[in-house]
């Protein structure tokens, strides 16, 4: 067998691409230019890396001859596969960036069987639907749910809105508010147990639920809330009741940043906040944005710390449970989220 002679860098350099590589054939090659490098011979090497001699000597005479690129899969031998680079192409672009009714189909995705159809529509190709899904396994396709994304934002608008809340947080009576649901019905969350035998939770008969509209005051950490059945303009303007009544005097003005929900922007609303004589004035915040509401996070940690897993049967000791731990929590101390930490920079 032929020495191979590499720099101290390159085995450095060598050493790490193999620890971080995942395919084992790719490994397997890497290692033996290495143990080669250090002088094992054929035999040693098959022996500590369980492989043949033969593939010991493949590898070294390709390393030899072609550098870095020995660690790549030769191109397959045998027969020409039925799908051709330009079908597999085709195969390619219909499935990242055509609709199946484009084509005419009535199909809102494609399938395996859509696309032998597709191919020997436009090749005259005749293949079967697991041909296909071997080509699409090949191309990197793999059959998943996809990920529902909001509607596109626009940022002059964003922008905006964010701004008139960070000047709204100058004021003392500035005020956050959110809503959230709790349930009988335990959201189901991690917790520790044996191996082999998995934990029971055990559910209500008949699910039961209360909305819980909260606020926090900005410049306090003061987190004021109320409860009701229904999420709607009754409960909104409950709260905002509760704020009138228990945070500010009757002299300052209540602002708050509210989300754009139609419980917030219903003509109930509007009259409740014309007839409060200038004392109330809502702030709309950023559309699909719940990352530029800290209240979030205060929801984030109730259902971390009692909505997962409780045991609670009736829905007052839940209620009971939550309240507890929001009046345990006072007052919050929170930070606001990366759209106003990007709004405080320079633009580049």
């Amino acid at each position: 067998m032929e020495s191979i002679t590499i720099t101290a860098a390159e085995r450095k350099d060598l050493i790490l691409g193999m620890k971080r590589e995942r395919k084992p054939c790719r490994r397997l090659r890497m290692h033996i230019v290495l143990l080669a490098s250090e002088g094992y011979s054929p035999t040693k090497i098959a022996r500590v890396l369980y492989c043949s001699r033969t593939t010991v000597y493949t590898i070294v005479g390709r390393f030899i001859r072609e550098g870095q690129r020995a660690f790549d899969d030769r191109k397959r031998r045998g027969p020409t596969p039925l799908v051709e680079s330009s079908a597999q192409k085709l195969v390619e672009d219909l499935t990242e960036g055509v609709v199946p009714t484009e084509r005419g189909w009535l199909r809102s995705r494609w399938s395996c069987k859509l696309l032998a159809l597709e191919l020997f529509k436009e090749r005259a190709l005749v293949v079967s639907q697991e041909t296909v899904r071997r080509v699409l396994h090949r191309l990197g396709f793999r059959w998943r749910r996809p990920r529902p994304v909001p509607p596109p934002k626009d940022p002059i608008e964003k922008r905006k809105r964010l701004e008139e809340i960070l000047k709204m947080l100058g004021r003392e009576c500035s005020f956050f508010q959110d809503e959230t649901k709790l349930e009988t019905n335990p959201r189901v969350g991690f917790c520790w147990m044996r191996k082999g035998k998995q934990k029971r939770l055990r559910t209500p008969g008949t699910n039961r639920k209360v909305w819980i509209s909260g606020a926090l005051q900005w410049s306090t950490g003061r987190f004021y809330w109320v409860r009701g059945e229904r999420k709607n303009d009754e409960l909104f303007m409950k709260l905002l009741e509760e704020l009138r009544s228990t945070s500010c005097s009757e002299r300052q003005r209540l602002e708050v940043a509210v989300d754009n929900d139609s419980s917030h922007t219903s003509k109930r609303v509007e009259r409740y906040v014309e007839d409060s004589s200038g004392r109330l004035c809502l702030h709309p915040l950023p559309t699909w944005s719940p990352q530029s509401n800290p209240v979030e996070m205060i929801w984030w940690g109730l259902h971390e710390a009692v909505s997962r897993n409780h045991s609670c049967k009736e829905l007052s000791d839940l209620v009971e449970f939550a309240e507890v731990y929001l009046e345990e929590r006072q007052p919050f101390s929170l930070k606001l989220g990366d759209d106003y930490e990007q709004l405080k920079r320079s633009p580049p």
